[in-house]
């Protein structure tokens, strides 16, 4: 699929749709000989139009909006996560002119992991700062959504093509509007798979007979090479390993592996991660989105898009410190061999593709990220004309 071809999902028409005409989808131009013939008979109809405005506006331009937040990470010692929602609470603040106040409310307070996608959709809480993969149960194509190892989302742009521009925003949001719930912005997390092991890891039979925290399709290649899956939250993390519930896991970034002090009880740092980027989000009840008027909906859509650049920025300097903290704590690096990456990557791949038929949205992202990985391949490297 490429640009300007239907997605092949139908798209509903909600609110936010009416209200906007978002820059990848509008076909609306207006050239100077049009406006000119307007611009006449909208000065003269404006005192008009004026007078006939409905008196609900002004209700709604005079009503404070307090919305209740809840983040999967914040207040866990991630640093990177604490600083970018409190810049995402501060900009939706500055940006409504305070007609939008937001309480941010740390991980597990409101909801816990399990809990958020429905807790949101219900109205327990307005907004979450989440991971799709943790409600891949309730919406299949949620695990997709957030990431297929190996898949070459290195870069922000890359990403950001491929959700504004191939159909996975529009996708994103049919799949979530049937629970209630709003896809407000993906977010680009940090790495995810770099793992922290209490025994060496050299080669992925090494996985054999060890209990590991992983997810989706990473989870099923260890459990190939023997390893038993065991799903804990990753806040419970430290307390798994250091209880022996878990040998080794797969969470987070080096900042919150370091935020954690997973360096206490776990000698291994297993390089490289499986997922330069993975795909987190911001999600919202769709109920009091559509009740919303249409300049607060933008504020929260562009809130989040901005969230997304804050945290991706922000985790550059946070993990190169969390490497660091790591490997003064006595960590030792160890790296995959590149025959092991190129084996588990082909494996992870054809498991993904493997899919198609189960699920309509699932069809649709093996789609886009098919054409998207030979769109990398055609562009990053290497940067010559083709033969």
């Amino acid at each position: 699929m490429s640009e300007g071809k239907s997605t092949g999902v139908p798209v509903p028409v909600d609110a936010a749709s009416r209200h906007r005409r978002e820059a990848a989808g509008s076909t609306t131009m207006l050239n100077r000989r049009d406006y000119l013939k307007t611009a006449v008979a909208g000065v003269a109809g404006g005192g008009v139009a004026a007078l006939g405005f409905p008196a609900i506006v002004k209700a709604q331009s005079d009503r404070t909006w307090n919305l209740k937040l809840q983040s999967n990470w914040t207040g866990i010692g991630i640093e990177s996560q604490d600083r970018a929602a409190k810049l995402f609470v501060e900009r939706i603040n500055t940006m409504s002119n305070g007609r939008i106040q937001v309480t941010n409310f740390d991980a597990e307070v409101l909801l816990g992991i399990g809990e958020t996608f429905r807790g949101v959709g219900s109205g327990v809480a307005d907004l979450a700062i989440t991971s799709p993969v943790y409600h891949r149960g309730i919406v299949p194509v949620a695990e997709f959504l957030w990431a297929v190892p190996f898949f070459p989302f290195t870069n922000l742009e890359f990403y950001e093509y491929i959700y504004q521009f191939m159909g996975i925003k529009e996708l994103w949001r049919e799949a979530y509007g049937a629970h209630g719930v709003m896809h407000l912005s993906y977010e680009c997390s940090d790495e995810w798979g770099t793992m922290v092991s209490t025994r060496p890891i050299e080669k992925y039979a090494d996985f054999q007979g060890m209990k590991v925290r992983a997810f989706g399709i990473w989870a099923d290649w260890l459990v190939e090479n023997g390893a038993s899956i065991v799903t804990v939250p990753g806040g419970e993390v430290y307390t798994a390993i250091q209880t022996q519930i878990l040998d080794a896991a797969a969470f987070g970034s080096p900042d919150a592996w370091a935020g954690m002090k997973m360096h206490e009880i776990c000698k291994y740092f297993i390089n490289p991660s499986i997922v330069p980027y993975d795909v987190c989000e911001v999600i919202m009840n769709n109920a009091v989105f559509e009740e919303m008027p249409p300049d607060l909906q933008e504020v929260l859509l562009s809130s989040a898009r901005v969230h997304n650049l804050d945290l991706a920025a922000l985790t550059i300097p946070t993990d190169a410190r969390g490497r660091k903290a790591l490997a003064d704590g006595g960590m030792e690096t160890m790296f995959m061999p590149e025959e092991e990456l190129v084996k588990a990557a082909e494996w992870c791949w054809n498991r993904f593709v493997g899919l198609k038929g189960k699920d309509p949205h699932i069809d649709k992202v093996i789609e886009v990220y098919t054409e998207a990985k030979q769109l990398h391949k055609d562009y990053y490297g290497p940067k010559r004309l083709p033969v």
